[in-house]
């Protein structure tokens, strides 16, 4: 941090019990965080509102262009009043976001994914990846996933990450947010090691989970 100005304060270090924090002391350091949970809250009550009216709202028996155009527009109005970026991958890219009602799996998805519009899509999601932001979602909670890889592509990636300024994690997310060509995919015939995608680890009431992929 930098402080302006030359000004030299001299102070003489008070008994512990003076040190300690009163009451009121504690009260003022916690509203600013009272008042941003707060101020949170209102904001995605208003979002996830909006975001039910807009799904209620939609014609999933019109033709692919109209529905895609709905989706559009949602989009537009949700990305207006996102409090958080996980928030609008949610409702609009997510497994029950709007995307997957208008856009029907299978062919129709895949021309999708190589339109205009769901470039777009992204694009918005860059930009709300990119503002200041509360990190973590207050209606989603976090998950883990530990994904074994050799060590020449992890010094690549923190290669990479260091490139580009950013933290590991934030590029891994950024690589997961995009689609994979399927042919890029190897395929095996040994058996799946690990637990499938979306089976939970219990060990007591632990807030997050860890998937191990291999």
């Amino acid at each position: 941090m930098n402080f302006d100005g030359n000004t030299t304060a001299s102070w003489t270090a008070a008994p512990a019990d003076a040190r300690t924090e009163s009451p009121t002391t504690k009260k003022m350091a916690s509203k600013p965080l009272d008042e941003a949970g707060e101020k949170l809250a209102a904001e995605m009550k208003v979002f996830n509102d909006v975001a039910a009216e807009l799904k209620a709202s939609m014609d999933l028996s019109a033709k692919y262009e109209a529905r895609v155009q709905s989706l559009t527009i949602a989009a537009a109005e949700l990305f207006g009043l996102a409090p958080t970026w996980t928030a609008f991958y949610r409702e609009i890219l997510g497994a029950d976001g709007v995307m997957k009602k208008c856009v029907c799996a299978g062919p129709e998805m895949a021309n999708f994914e190589c339109s205009a519009e769901h470039s777009k899509l992204l694009e918005m999601l860059t930009v709300l990846r990119s503002r200041d932001l509360p990190e973590n979602d207050p209606h989603e909670q976090q998950r883990m996933i530990t994904v074994r890889i050799p060590k020449s592509l992890h010094d690549s990636i923190c290669d990479e990450a260091n490139e580009l300024a950013v933290s590991v994690n934030k590029l891994c997310i950024s690589r997961l947010l995009q689609k994979v060509d399927k042919s890029m995919i190897p395929t095996s015939s040994q058996k799946r090691r690990g637990r499938r995608p979306g089976t939970v680890a219990t060990k007591g009431n632990e807030p997050e989970a860890t998937d191990d992929f291999s």
